[in-house]
């Protein structure tokens, strides 16, 4: 009986059972561009390599882990899935682990085989597996770190890693699904699954020596998650959940890391985050820089959004002025520092007159300000009882009840300034009222600091709120109405105002939901995504932009169905405007959205 075995680089083995000293070299291959270059050959003794382990070494195995087992797979997990929910632990902690076979420690590995594997041979052949050598752009080295993908041995490899984590998991009697490197644990309450995030990131840092995916990892709602394809859904009837095979999607709407050039297109506005070139080039516009060129159309293009160094070039502004392109920049802190506005010949100057005329009657002001200011209350209490159900929080209960005596007291006042004074107190309020729904401590509120913002949570409300005032501006300069002339925020020396208003209706349900979401979900951390400046002033540093302003753009674009029609904000916003030309132009009356 013979057996050949892999040698990677250095050729195959073939052994004689009947004698160890018969074995020799035969016909060598090594490994290009950091892949294996496998033939049929080569496959099939994997395979059956493979194969032999899983038959008798897979009884180490957990049985909670179901990926590349023979008798288990994705249905088996979907179904220990659908048995953790309903026995009651319906939060669950989602761990991903960042490039998981790249980074596995190979002597770590190696020192596992050696305790289930006594073969001296086959262990020799395995080291030359692991600490192969590669070739990569001509300077051929050896690995020391992570294993080959593509063979039909890795994945026996990267569960037997990963049984380490496994062992723990049990002996800690957290009930868990694992399909490769996806972690699925289970709880019954928030708490214990904040606790058990923390521990078992620690572990695979410390014992393991891997780095979890922040941005694919958090704590979630079983029910609502999409697990190996499936949906979770409730029957009624028997009180049980049930999964359902999610259908292919049509293409999204929203195309986040567009290029390798760090621009982001959600709908029809373009975020720039990296330095580069923008011009005109034909009938469209050229953004280019060290990492390559990218058209960007601007038949579909509303407006450019500018958070780095650019160079324009001179006709760059005659040519999307002529095509109704709105610019916006930035500086390095996320504070507006200037816009290319489109052309203002929608001003006319009866509406500008009517909109004046409002702002100086003072009751006419009152009454929209009054109805601006409760919708703003509304939305912020409407997101208190959102986490408040969540929860259960005794001091969200207290802090919806002092909102609704507040929007009494809103509706009794007779002046806009009181109306003022009462807003910035719920304000107050409400900002400190974060804490209870924000769980990582590095984001803890204290008090509200502007120019410079003095802590990352303050950075993060201070980027969203430019970030939404924009948004709606651009929006307003599509209209006839003078973006100058508010109605809540007194018209004065600034150059805006009337976007101010409007924005108050959607920060708490686009923007402060973004921000829970990002750090509840550990998407950002206060240590890797900030940068701190000369004057004690602490901003999101790129990564930290980009990471925002994704999940800025999903909450604006995030569909809802009201009438059985799939609604968004960015729709919302631009029909408010439009209430408010009514209410300017035509005295029609004024009903601001409010979230039900």
């Amino acid at each position: 009986m013979c057996f050949l075995f892999p040698t990677y680089h250095f050729g195959y083995y073939f052994r004689d059972n009947n004698s160890a000293k018969h074995d020799f070299l035969v016909s060598p291959f090594y490994i290009r561009f950091s892949t294996p270059f496998f033939n049929s050959v080569d496959r099939l003794i994997l395979r059956c390599l493979a194969t032999s382990l899983e038959k008798y070494y897979d009884s180490i195995f957990s049985a909670c882990s179901f990926a590349f087992r023979p008798g288990l797979g994705v249905d088996k997990a979907v179904v220990a899935f659908i048995n953790n929910l309903n026995k009651g632990l319906g939060k669950v902690v989602i761990i991903d682990i960042k490039h998981y076979f790249d980074s596995i420690p190979i002597d770590r590995l190696e020192m596992i085989l050696k305790r289930i594997i006594d073969d001296k041979i086959l262990l020799s052949l395995f080291h030359k597996f692991l600490y192969c050598r590669i070739s990569k752009g001509n300077i051929i080295k050896t690995k020391n770190k992570g294993i080959l993908q593509g063979s039909p041995i890795s994945p026996f490899l990267g569960n037997l890693y990963l049984s380490l984590l496994d062992t723990k998991l049990e002996s800690m009697q957290i009930p868990f699904c694992r399909y490769c490197d996806d972690i699925t644990m289970f709880f019954s309450s928030f708490d214990e699954a904040k606790e058990a995030y923390t521990k078992v990131s620690n572990i695979l840092k410390n014992d393991l020596e891997m780095d979890i995916h922040t941005q694919k990892s958090g704590i979630y709602e079983g029910i609502k998650q999409n697990y190996l394809g499936y949906n979770f859904t409730k029957n009624k009837k028997e009180h049980q959940i049930l999964a359902i095979k999610k259908k292919k999607a049509p293409p999204p709407q929203i195309y986040q890391h567009w290029s390798t050039t760090t621009i982001q297109r959600i709908d029809r506005n373009y975020h720039i985050i990296n330095n580069g070139i923008l011009n005109r080039k034909d009938f469209t516009l050229l953004f280019e820089n060290d990492h390559g060129k990218k058209y960007i159309p601007v038949e579909a293009t509303e407006s450019l959004n500018v958070y780095s160094s650019i160079i324009f070039s001179s006709d760059f502004f005659k040519y999307i002025s002529s095509k109704k392109i709105c610019v916006n920049i930035f500086d390095k802190y996320g504070e507006l520092t200037g816009t290319f506005a489109l052309p203002e010949s929608l001003h006319g100057g009866l509406t500008i007159l009517k909109q004046a005329a409002i702002y100086l009657y003072n009751d006419k002001r009152k009454i929209i300000a009054k109805k601006i200011e409760i919708a703003s209350l509304h939305n912020m209490r409407s997101n208190l009882k959102y986490y408040e159900r969540h929860h259960s929080n005794k001091n969200l209960k207290n802090g919806i009840s002092s909102f609704s005596e507040y929007i009494t007291a809103m509706n009794e006042v007779t002046n806009v300034t009181t109306l003022l004074t009462i807003e910035a107190r719920a304000s107050q309020l409400y900002y400190s009222l974060f804490h209870e729904i924000i769980c990582d401590p590095a984001f803890e509120f204290t008090k509200r600091t502007r120019r410079p913002p003095k802590a990352p949570l303050n950075a993060l409300i201070s980027f969203e709120n430019v970030f939404l005032y924009n948004g709606v501006a651009t929006e307003i300069q599509k209209t006839s109405l003078d973006i100058r002339i508010g109605f809540v925020h007194a018209t004065n020396r600034r150059s805006q105002s009337l976007n101010l208003d409007i924005a108050d209706l959607f920060k708490p349900l686009i923007v402060d939901r973004a921000i829970f979401t990002i750090i509840n979900r550990h998407m950002i951390h206060a240590s890797e995504h900030f940068e701190k400046t000369e004057d004690g002033g602490i901003y999101l540093n790129k990564e930290g932009k980009q990471i925002f302003i994704n999940e800025l753009e999903n909450k604006v674009y995030q569909k809802q169905t009201e009438e059985n029609q799939p609604r968004t904000y960015d729709t919302r916003i631009r029909e408010e405007i439009h209430k408010i030309f009514r209410f300017v132009c035509y005295d029609e009356k004024y009903k601001p959205f409010k979230y039900n």
